[in-house]
């Protein structure tokens, strides 16, 4: 029997061959959603099967996956391996099906009910690989990745008076924008700090933050998710992640 959580979407991100999701279900708890194992075949270390696939989630002309609105979802079973204990594997019979996005006002009281100011958790423990922030400052530099086609985002913040540098941003929404910003400006590279922001109208910024799959003996901090307050109206093309 499978398990249906409805879960609120706060990271929508680039993922080896695919896009991984996560997000808080109704009872206030971290989800990531993963495919079954036997699925796909890691070929080398950092390739994980825990990315979704457009099948997955797109159907019926639309994407399920919509960040901070709610989807419900089909899970076979709770799949928590340390320190990703939030993975919850697929019922891959049923499609997940979004319900509804959350007005803005909704946005600013789920985003408040569940920030965290001390990245331990991950940084430090690797107690688990999922978390909301609130930072004081932030900054994303954009730049062409090493083959030269694509864009690639570094990010910095500082938290509970705690400098984080040079994080790689998977964030589809912020990897959509940089490459707008280079393409506008004809540069090889662009800069966006918290002050940009706020000259854009935005009052308040929450980063998503995650560890990686192991890589290099290593879990790396990521940044998965930015809600900004206004939201960020850009538009993700799953054609183009």
């Amino acid at each position: 029997m499978s398990t249906v959580k409805e879960i609120t979407t706060l990271a929508l991100t680039k993922m080896h061959g695919g896009v991984c999701t996560a997000g808080i279900d109704a009872d206030g708890r971290w989800v990531r959603p993963v495919r079954p194992r036997y699925e796909s075949k890691p070929a080398r270390e950092g390739i994980s099967d825990s990315s979704l696939l457009p099948l997955d989630f797109f159907h019926g002309g639309k994407s399920h996956l919509v960040n901070l609105a709610v989807t419900r979802f089909w899970f076979s079973e709770a799949a928590p391996h340390a320190p990703h204990i939030e993975d919850w594997t697929l019922d891959l019979k049923r499609k997940p099906q979004l319900l509804h996005k959350l007005s803005e006002e909704e946005q600013e009281k789920f985003l408040t009910a569940h920030v965290e100011s001390d990245l331990a958790p991950l940084n430090r423990e690797h107690q688990r690989s999922l978390m909301l922030i609130r930072p004081e400052s932030f900054s994303f530099s954009f730049g062409m990745n090493q083959t030269g086609d694509d864009v690639s985002v570094r990010a910095s913040f500082i938290c509970n008076g705690e400098r984080y540098s040079d994080i790689g941003c998977t964030d589809l929404r912020i990897r959509a924008l940089g490459r707008k910003l280079l393409e506008k400006t004809d540069q090889k590279k662009a800069l966006l700090s918290d002050e940009d922001f706020k000259r854009h109208g935005k009052q308040t910024t929450y980063l998503t933050l995650g560890l990686s799959r192991l890589f290099q003996n290593k879990h790396w901090l990521l940044l998965v998710g930015v809600h900004s307050l206004p939201e960020l109206a850009v538009e993700i093309d799953y054609a183009r992640l």
